[in-house]
């Protein structure tokens, strides 16, 4: 695999190697996944930081739809550590999805770590007209829910932006209602009573720390690797319990 890589870097070498290994991880998941010929991601330093993206980085991954080029993947991670300077960490990613042919994104997943508070952190950006999305969606072949939509153009329905599904964190990481009230409330200049950025914050934690818990629950050993690392005395029981791959794993 060749790597983007300037020799005159002060980025180290150690994290280079960590963005290697990410961006092979990568590479593979992507090319067992999307049909056809997928380059493998690159790495190129950006001081302080390292960026892992794919290639070609000015055309996309394509994605086919019943054999025809449908869609665009677009995907740049740019790295750091973490900060402990221990692990590799996502600063900011962009994952955008484009229709074949153009530069505009129907959608984009987007994630700054060091936004100002006005926008989450994690967003979803949907940039397509709602004719961009059917358009994409009736080209969608005979599987999963293309099959649904084929029968509804049959019954002479046109299906429609409200039938596309964004997932937003699975079961223990989807938004909170504190989420969607301070997106809101910036967004749209909503009237609201005040210091109630105290009471969303404060309401966000409460949340966040009960799907922690139950985040742990699910994967008990990986809390455990964790929290040894940071220096506490974990004691595994007789039998410890299984990782709970329905909610791991699910969309």
């Amino acid at each position: 695999m060749n790597w983007t890589i300037s020799s005159f870097s002060q980025v180290s070498d150690q994290l280079v190697a960590e963005a290697q290994a990410f961006a092979q991880e990568l590479s593979d998941l992507v090319a067992s996944v999307v049909v056809g010929v997928v380059d493998p991601f690159e790495v190129i330093v950006s001081d302080p930081h390292v960026i892992v993206r794919q290639r070609p980085a000015d055309a996309g991954i394509v994605m086919s739809a019943n054999g025809i080029d449908a869609l665009r993947l677009f995907v740049s991670f740019r790295c750091t550590w973490d900060s402990r300077g221990q692990y590799l960490a996502v600063n900011e990613s962009k994952i955008q999805v484009s229709p074949h042919g153009s530069s505009e994104p129907l959608y984009r997943y987007d994630y700054d770590a060091e936004c100002d508070g006005n926008v989450p952190a994690a967003h979803i950006n949907v940039h397509g007209h709602r004719d961009d999305f059917v358009f994409a969606l009736m080209t969608a072949s005979r599987q999963h829910r293309g099959k649904a939509r084929e029968s509804w153009i049959r019954k002479g329905r046109v299906p429609s932006l409200a039938t596309f599904h964004l997932p937003v964190g699975g079961h223990r990481f989807r938004p909170s209602l504190e989420d969607v009230l301070e997106v809101t409330i910036r967004e749209f200049d909503i009237d609201a009573v005040p210091g109630w950025e105290d009471v969303v914050r404060t309401g966000r934690m409460r949340w966040r720390e009960k799907q922690l818990r139950a985040a742990v629950r699910d994967d008990p050993a990986s809390a455990a690797e964790v929290l040894r690392s940071l220096g506490f005395e974990v004691t595994a029981p007789e039998e410890l319990p299984a990782l709970r791959v329905e909610r791991t794993g699910a969309l």
